[in-house]
């Protein structure tokens, strides 16, 4: 039953964006947004091209697996690759920008996706979708390699300033201990330390 199989591929497909997200923050602090960017989009290529070749559903959902990462990898790495690169102050103008620039590209597809599927096949839709993605991939690949991964602004700053930041902290929350900014502190701190890679990390270092 059609109805039966696009539920269950929804869900299934879903399954695997779980994972993805809860790993994604590990991922990016080891190894940078452009790596998971990388991922995502060989994942995606395997992906469509599989399509084009599956001999039955069973095998489709196998593919499905790999929506996990092209969807859940691009979208967390997307989101942390522009919060590394935007200058300061435009932090939320970057991630604005990265929401236009994405549903532009999928109103488009969705149009000229539409055409060549009904003009000329699904098949030859997949192949679109396939070498538009893998030339993005490379083109990515080749900064990675030639412009290097990017950084916050404030990266350099941060780690050179940190011990004395730390310091200077905990000698001015002697003095503030009755007004409880201590636990503000001691709880800015542990942001800090364990948000460093997070794309949230701009509101902790602002508070």
């Amino acid at each position: 039953d059609f109805i039966i199989c696009s539920l269950n591929l929804n869900n299934h497909t879903q399954l695997f964006e779980i994972p993805i997200f809860y790993l994604a923050p590990r991922f990016l602090q080891h190894h940078g947004p452009g790596m998971l960017l990388l991922a995502a989009g060989f994942a995606y290529v395997v992906r469509v091209i599989g399509y084009t070749v599956a001999p039955h559903m069973s095998v489709v959902l196998l593919l499905e697996t790999l929506h996990g990462i092209s969807y859940a990898g691009g979208k967390a790495g997307s989101v942390e690759y522009i919060a590394q690169i935007a200058p300061k102050g435009f932090e939320a103008t970057g991630q604005g920008l990265l929401i236009f620039v994405n549903y532009t590209g999928i109103v488009a597809g969705l149009f000229v996706g539409g055409h060549i599927q009904e003009a000329f096949g699904p098949v030859l839709m997949f192949y679109v979708m396939a070498i538009i993605v893998g030339l993005g991939t490379l083109v990515l690949l080749i900064a990675e390699i030639c412009l290097g991964a990017p950084k916050r602004d404030n990266d350099n700053e941060e780690n050179s300033n940190n011990q004395g930041d730390e310091t200077s902290n905990l000698i001015k929350s002697e003095s503030a201990c009755s007004s409880g900014s201590y636990a503000d502190r001691a709880t800015e701190n542990f942001m800090r330390k364990n948000l460093k890679y997070d794309s949230l990390n701009k509101y902790v270092k602002d508070w």
